[in-house]
């Protein structure tokens, strides 16, 4: 029986939105939610969808600016900034210090690291996911490599692997061994951090994705394409289903999904290394908005223990490919049935433990990530050099990032 940290005079009502789509967890999500009005009487819980993440934001950004903004809110890793600059989100740190229900030991501290700012924790991750390299056994063995042994652990590993796979006809590849998205998001942090690379430098006060390490990413990516070992893709995850690609970097948040319907022997593994090992941490994380009153912000906390207890968290994390936030949820006869039936759903962990990291924490994101975007398409399509293509798109972080200082 869930045990409440308030009593409440009278029942209250709470808002919740989510981002999650119907193959992403979104009737686990809504199952679980539900269940929390029915484990209690004294707060109500109403969940809505608000679209996926791009969506959720800009509908947020809108309810923010009306006045109407719901209890709870999930965004995306790098879309919860702006609403904290804003002042829209209560933090958490109270809440951590004084319910003794909390334990914060019981968090993946790199986890929470992509909802703290500064000393501040501003919201509880929940389905958090890293990229992972999956590969299609069935290819690998036609070209003489064993699925088990030969998965790429290192860039040149992965030039020599995906090389391997080319087949050409009229002069156009017909199969290939990876996608290089023209729309990288997390990847680019992925491949940067690989190249020993950052998008700001330590001090945080200057983006450098425009250095050595952002350069050398991209002309990595060149060599990949002149060698017929990639293509620019949109369209990766088609691309891989249909068997014209053998291997392709997505997120776990699908794994479950992905596994289920793969007619082919489908594999994954971490990602590959370079100069040093960079898995980023994507997904979503569930914050508190700074409306209504009190009891309000109390009734949102005890629905964000109930969704984040070891149990709930190892429910949706099993039925996905997100991971739990918790350790303990490991440790449930969930998970563990869970990790015996696909070990692949324990990969991400494993990467995440020793080197998963949080994306940058700035509240202009978005145009940050349409800067470099749009240096992708010129150097991957138009042929633009990389150092002229990131230089474009490091002034322009550079700039909005002045502006912001301002």
């Amino acid at each position: 029986m869930l045990v409440l940290g308030t009593a409440y005079a009278q029942t209250v009502n709470i808002e919740v939105w989510h981002s999650l789509g119907e193959s992403f967890g979104a009737p686990e999500f809504e199952a679980i939610a539900n269940r929390f009005n029915d484990v209690q009487d004294e707060i109500v819980v109403e969940v809505v969808y608000a679209g996926g993440y791009t969506d959720a934001l800009q509908r947020a950004q809108a309810a923010a600016a009306a006045g109407n903004l719901p209890n709870v809110a999930m965004f995306e890793q790098t879309r919860g900034a702006g609403f904290v600059d804003a002042g829209n989100v209560l933090a958490l740190n109270s809440y951590l210090e004084n319910d003794p229900e909390a334990n914060t030991d019981d968090l993946f501290e790199r986890l929470l690291s992509t909802c703290t700012y500064g000393d501040t924790l501003y919201c509880m991750p929940y389905n958090n996911s890293t990229p992972l390299l999956y590969y299609n056994g069935d290819l690998f063995r036609e070209v003489g490599l064993d699925p088990e042994t030969d998965a790429p652990t290192t860039w040149e590993e992965l030039h020599d692997v995906a090389a391997k796979f080319a087949q050409e006809e009229n002069g156009q590849l017909t199969r290939w061994g990876i996608g290089l998205a023209t729309s990288p998001g997390w990847l680019m942090d992925a491949y940067l951090g690989q190249a020993g690379g950052r998008f700001l430098n330590e001090a945080g006060d200057e983006f450098v994705f425009d250095g050595e390490a952002g350069v050398a990413t991209f002309n990595y990516w060149l060599q990949l394409i002149e060698d017929k070992a990639a293509i620019a893709s949109s369209s990766q995850t088609e691309d891989f289903f249909s068997g014209r690609q053998a291997m392709m970097m997505a997120s776990t948040a699908n794994l479950v999904n992905y596994f289920d319907t793969a007619t082919f022997d489908l594999h994954a593994a971490q990602l590959p290394c370079n100069v040093e090992c960079y898995a980023p941490i994507g997904g979503g994380n569930f914050y508190i908005m700074d409306v209504g009153d009190q009891a309000e912000h109390d009734a949102s906390w005890e629905f964000m223990k109930w969704i984040l207890s070891p149990e709930n968290a190892a429910e949706f994390a099993a039925a996905t490919g997100y991971m739990a936030p918790r350790p303990s949820a490991l440790e449930t006869p969930t998970l563990v049935e869970a990790f015996a039936s696909l070990p692949e759903a324990r990969i991400t962990y494993d990467q995440m433990a020793s080197h998963g990291y949080s994306r940058t924490l700035v509240p202009f994101w978005n145009e940050v990530h349409n800067a470099y975007g749009i240096a992708t398409e010129e150097v991957l399509l138009a042929g633009i050099p990389p150092e002229e293509a990131l230089s474009v798109a490091a002034q322009e972080a550079n700039r909005l990032l002045d502006v912001y200082a301002r």
